[in-house]
């Protein structure tokens, strides 16, 4: 996620990484062609798999709906996605946390329902790092490597978040490693990862009701964990969420899409969530290129793994900017006020960044934001997914600096407190039950 005064934000300074998927326009478009009755059965049949799926559910057709969620650092944290997780499970039972990356992937990584812990001399390669680029990564975009003896991690379920099904993803190689694999305490397994090729692979294990998972290495070779999962067998949702600090919808062309091919179709999400958009938005708008064509490529992507689940395509939230080179600092720099740009300013943007314009030293919406946030809703629409603006739930353009005013938002105009996710994740649910028959 990015900073108000620079392109991007690598860590973090903050407690914890604000999550954020879309709030809803209420499935409407800006098409001028189409009235909003039209724009909303769009919408309806964008969702209808997903709502079908939700309705044999609860008829009992089906044990569990799986909901996968990918993004930038807005999808990194889990405030957004665990309270869309609670509500659903909530409302249509608890099916377990399910997919995360293993051990504890980055600084701030808090998943809800479950705490994680990695100790030893574990290397965590992730797919948005370009010197980590070339290995074969699947769904979660990590590899959690150990080359040594007792490295450990371990999965702590809370109290109402207990498991019973446990799955690990992991390289075979050859001379891989042993693993020991312990749940509540006891040793289930030895798992052998050695193999005659580098290739992903799963172990699956069907325990009593469980709270704890730990892996260990037994330091006879090269160990490395793709992900980890855990479940309940009741008849509930499960809501996967990876998301990457920094990362823009680019970082997919770095994934083995056999191997994220293999996961979706193991994993069957009934909807997929992508949640990208900030990073390429406070990037300068000249250097965006044909962005709905990129995006539309990755839709296609999904659509041929999985051709039958419904998509949410999640736009930009409003975050604003100050650049540095205004000089504000302290009280000066938080009451500089928000006004969009003026059309003459969005169209020469970038220059009058390079050239170090005092007319933009004030906070505004970078240009890049409204560009990329188009050239999503235009992609979404042409690949049938159900685009969300929310931007449009901070009531649009400056919402950021209102919603600061509201303590919902951060001092930096970009990320949320857990309040404003929470109401985020509220008017997401809703909407995505808009028309649901057994609502």
């Amino acid at each position: 996620m990015v900073a108000a005064s620079a392109f991007r934000l690598g860590v973090l300074a903050f407690g914890a990484i604000v999550l954020a998927v879309a709030g809803c326009v209420s499935g409407k478009t800006s098409d001028q062609n189409g009235g909003v009755e039209q724009a909303q059965a769009g919408a309806g049949q964008s969702l209808a798999s997903f709502q079908r799926s939700l309705e044999q559910l609860r008829a009992g057709k089906t044990e569990r709906v799986s909901i996968l969620q990918i993004g930038d650092s807005h999808t990194a944290g889990d405030h957004f996605s665990g309270r869309l997780r609670d509500l659903f499970q909530e409302k249509f039972g608890n099916a377990g946390r399910g997919m995360m990356p293993a051990g504890y992937p980055f600084p701030y990584w808090r998943p809800y329902q479950v705490e994680v812990q990695q100790r030893g001399g574990w290397t965590v390669l992730s797919s948005n790092r370009t010197d980590y680029q070339q290995l074969p990564y699947g769904l979660s975009g990590f590899i959690t490597r150990s080359q040594r003896r007792d490295d450990t991690m371990t999965l702590q379920a809370k109290s109402d978040a207990a498991f019973d099904t446990v799955d690990i993803d992991f390289f075979r190689q050859p001379r891989g490693g042993h693993v020991i694999v312990s749940i509540d305490g006891r040793r289930v397994d030895d798992l052998d990862t050695s193999g005659s090729a580098y290739e992903l692979a799963r172990k699956s294990y069907a325990v009593n009701t469980s709270s704890s998972l730990e892996l260990r290495t037994r330091g006879d070779g090269v160990v490395d964990i793709a992900d980890w999962a855990v479940y309940r067998r009741e008849r509930g949702v499960a809501l996967s969420s990876h998301g990457f600090v920094g990362a823009e919808i680019g970082l997919l062309d770095r994934w083995n899409w056999a191997n994220v091919t293999k996961q979706l179709r193991e994993m069957s999400p009934s909807l997929i969530i992508l949640a990208f958009g900030t990073n390429e938005g406070f990037g300068p708008p000249d250097r965006l290129g044909d962005y709905q064509s990129v995006y539309e490529s990755r839709l296609a992507q999904f659509r041929q793994s999985l051709p039958s689940a419904s998509i949410v395509v999640v736009g930009p939230p409003d975050a604003d900017r100050l650049p540095d080179y205004c000089g504000l600092r302290g009280a000066s720099r938080e009451s500089a006020g928000c006004r969009p740009l003026g059309s003459a300013e969005a169209a020469d943007y970038g220059q009058m960044l390079r050239s170090r314009s005092r007319s933009l030293c004030r906070w505004h919406p970078p240009a890049g934001l409204e560009i990329v946030k188009t050239a999503q809703q235009q992609a979404a629409r042409r690949y049938g997914a159900y685009f969300w603006d929310w931007a449009s739930v901070q009531d649009g353009a400056c919402g950021a600096d209102r919603w600061i005013s509201l303590g919902l938002m951060r001092s930096d105009h970009v990320h949320m407190y857990e309040a404003g996710y929470q109401l985020s994740a509220d008017k997401l649910f809703a909407e995505l039950l808009r028309g649901y028959r057994g609502r």
